[in-house]
């Protein structure tokens, strides 16, 4: 199976710890950001993960892929991330894009590895509200913010206890902390 990616993307980094986690082999291909062309002859737009099974299926929902995986396995894990985690995401999303947004496509990533990414990346994410230099300037506070939810990932976790966390509840969490990290 092949897997179209962003290393940046944290849907693209929760299939993958998925599928990691599940042993799932994987051809994975990373897109350049400015690469409109791929994924669109695929799906109709400009979308990653992308998972193209080997019957040539295409899926192009994180979710709907973590299924597949789980299927594959014979997982008996839930595919429903808990109510927890999904509160957790939707407040943990904004400060996400403050860290990632203005550094992502100055890292070493293979989605921005031309001028003409970059620039492509810039053009379509900065806005008024996600000023890439003003959020540059700002990462004490924002730094403040992402340390809260960290804290409060630990407390979904429930790190303190044995109880288990769903893997699909691990890779929300996981990809959003890593970006965290940027």
């Amino acid at each position: 199976m092949k897997l179209y990616i962003y290393e940046h993307c944290p849907f693209s980094a929760r299939v993958r710890y998925v599928a990691g986690m599940l042993n799932i082999p994987l051809d994975v291909i990373n897109i350049a950001y400015d690469d409109d062309k791929t994924t669109t002859d695929l799906i109709g737009t400009k979308q990653v993960p992308l998972l193209i099974k080997d019957n040539d299926e295409v899926l192009a929902e994180s979710l709907d892929i973590i299924v597949i995986f789980l299927e594959l396995a014979r997982s008996t894990e839930t595919s429903q991330p808990s109510q927890q985690v999904l509160d957790w995401q939707q407040i943990a999303f904004l400060p996400l894009q403050k860290v990632g947004y203005p550094r992502w496509s100055n890292m070493d990533l293979p989605e921005f590895a031309t001028q003409s990414a970059q620039q492509a990346w810039r053009a379509k994410k900065e806005t008024d509200a996600l000023n890439f230099d003003a959020l540059l300037q700002d990462t004490s506070n924002i730094a403040k913010e992402v340390e809260a939810l960290i804290e409060r990932a630990k407390t979904v976790l429930n790190l303190d206890s044995y109880q288990h966390v769903t893997l699909v509840d691990e890779a929300i969490l996981f990809s959003i902390l890593r970006g965290f990290f940027s």
